[in-house]
């Protein structure tokens, strides 16, 4: 008998051996740094999207998680979704029927157990790289997700309806030069900056990578910090780039670096509407 909770341990341990810690298989880098999965199975006719949530820091599955089908990036992948799955078992594992077609593929685990509403520090979110897979009629396509936690409240001015072929991407590091997991990158369409930003990344990646997706070139103003609702504290990581991006349509500037040190201002009360 067919032991899916099995197999799908199985191959996502031999997926983490095998790929350096990483949960995909058969993936390929495309030119707006989406990751692409293609890897079907048979499941008896069933089409659809299946596979398992686990936490990328150990790799233990993650059950209670919910995994968001998304059809387009037009929401920047953050709100309801097309599909979602019914939340995972112990074993990580999640199965979603899902019609023929291409697909951006979430998970999320949130500490309330709601499959809906914004993240906050303590749930957990697969991470901000685009992973992308094709379904085809019959099969199941597998896609393994691993989840890192959330460090900072999602705060953003408004979703960032973004085309994929244009926008910023770089990488928010310490004074060391060490990567920033979980914080996010801004972008503002003006020099003060002391307001909600225009356009603001999905969260950093364990490696600190951020993308920014910009409606249209122009020029822009670039800083990054990890906790948001709030004017910074003394102390909390926060930087800004020294000079503005001049971005044009249609393409991304790449290998952006934007370095955090600890806030040195005054913490002004009442400005909780203020990024800085």
């Amino acid at each position: 008998m067919f032991n899916r909770s099995r197999d799908i341990l199985l191959l996502v341990l031999a997926t983490l051996l095998l790929g350096g810690c990483t949960s995909l298989t058969n993936k390929t880098a495309t030119p707006a740094g989406d990751l692409w999965v293609e890897n079907f199975v048979d499941a008896k006719g069933q089409t659809g999207i299946k596979g398992m949530v686990y936490f990328k820091d150990g790799g233990q599955p993650v059950s209670t998680a919910f995994v968001n089908i998304y059809p387009d990036v037009i929401s920047n992948l953050l709100g309801p979704s097309q599909f979602i799955s019914a939340p995972t078992g112990a074993d990580g594992s999640y199965m979603i029927d899902v019609p023929p077609g291409t697909y951006f593929v979430v998970a999320r685990k949130r500490s309330s157990g709601s499959p809906t509403g914004p993240l906050s520090p303590g749930d957990y979110f697969s991470e901000h790289q685009r992973i992308v897979t094709r379904v085809i009629d019959g099969k199941m396509s597998l896609v393994n997700l691993g989840l890192a936690p959330m460090k900072a409240p999602m705060f953003f001015k408004k979703v960032t309806e973004a085309t994929s072929n244009t926008g910023v991407r770089g990488i928010l590091t310490d004074i060391e030069g060490k990567p920033v997991p979980g914080g996010f990158a801004m972008a503002y369409t003006d020099a003060e900056m002391k307001r909600l930003p225009d356009y603001a990344s999905t969260l950093t990646d364990s490696e600190g990578r951020f993308t920014i997706y910009l409606p249209a070139g122009g020029v822009y103003y670039l800083a990054g910090r990890i906790h948001a609702w709030d004017m910074p504290q003394e102390g909390e990581p926060f930087g800004k780039l020294d000079e503005p991006l001049a971005v044009k349509d249609g393409e991304f500037i790449d290998n952006i670096r934007i370095e955090l040190a600890p806030f040195d201002g005054t913490y002004q009360q009442g400005k909780s509407r203020r990024p800085f």
